[in-house]
């Protein structure tokens, strides 16, 4: 069993390799081999992409779903028990999700505290040339962030190839990924196409303004509530001592393994996650008083 295991990881890992030769072969009678293979490769690049710090997405579920079953079978087939392997398997499933969190988190910090000085430097440049928003908003190419560089980048293309802004405000609304700074910089900017010079400047120097107190509030809040935070931890320490204790008591897991020991530590997991999901949204921060630009009525491809 462990040898057949072996050989289908094997082939796992091999297939994203073969991948192109698939392609260019191009063979009617061997479909679900390349689509296996693609798949493979997505996947991999995925979760790499999390691990290294590239992809801020949310990861799918087949991904977590493959990374758990190749973390447990490699714990397996080395002659561990297989519940020793699902633990692996599952702490790390964990640690990816942690670790796109902890990115997700970078980039909103980073994408709201960079909009407020790039739209200063836009007002600047408009000041400075007498030229219209369309044809200032994009010429920046010095950026810290390099996630709002990123994201300057596909809206310059939008640009570049259809000369609307409202297009290259929806192409950076759908690279930001709903991030809460970036959807309310874009709407802001769309109210302003229309208006003149004058008005476009003062509304230039209103948003970066809005922007730039509400991450202030944001961080005199954050401050606030560290010390309920650091009491929150003790959900998740309490309960992890307290199964040490058993265990050192019990001298071996084996009492832990019964069919009614595993549904109690299911259902207490369960009510854990409940308060802890129940606390984090009491905690969590008010969004943005704006509508999204899921409601425009012009189609733009979502940048890849």
């Amino acid at each position: 069993m462990r040898a057949l295991v072996l050989m289908v990881m094997g082939t796992m890992l091999i297939s994203p390799t073969l991948r192109r030769r698939i392609q260019d072969r191009q063979k009617q009678s061997r479909p679900i081999l390349a689509a296996a293979a693609g798949t493979a490769w997505h996947i991999t690049q995925d979760i790499y992409g999390i691990i290294a710090g590239t992809n801020y997405r949310l990861p799918k579920p087949v991904s977590l779903a493959f990374l758990a079953a190749v973390a447990a079978s490699c714990i397996w087939l080395a002659g561990l028990n297989w519940y020793m392997a699902f633990a692996f398997g599952l702490s790390a499933t964990l640690g990816v999700y942690l670790r796109w969190r902890q990115i997700r988190r970078r980039r909103t910090l980073e994408l709201a505290e960079s909009w407020p000085g790039y739209l200063e430097q836009t007002r600047a440049k408009m000041l400075a040339s007498s030229r219209s928003l369309p044809y200032v908003i994009f010429e920046q190419n010095s950026i810290a962030s390099p996630f709002l560089s990123e994201l300057i980048q596909h809206g310059r293309r939008e640009f570049e190839n259809s000369g609307s802004l409202e297009k290259a405000l929806k192409t950076i609304w759908l690279a930001a990924d709903n991030e809460e700074a970036t959807s309310y910089v874009c709407n802001a900017l769309c109210t302003t196409l229309g208006s003149t010079s004058s008005q476009i400047e003062n509304q230039l120097s209103a948003i970066s303004g809005t922007v730039r107190s509400r991450n202030e509030l944001k961080q005199e809040t954050n401050s606030r509530l560290a010390g309920v935070r650091t009491a929150r931890i003790f959900i998740l320490i309490i309960p992890a001592g307290m199964a040490l204790a058993g265990l050192s008591f019990a001298g071996s897991i084996k009492p832990f393994l019964t069919t009614a020991s595993i549904w109690q530590i299911l259902a207490a997991l369960l009510v854990l996650s409940i308060c802890w999901y129940w606390s984090s949204r009491l905690m969590r921060f008010p969004a943005w008083p704006t509508q999204m630009l899921r409601d425009m009525s012009y189609e733009v491809q979502e940048p890849a």
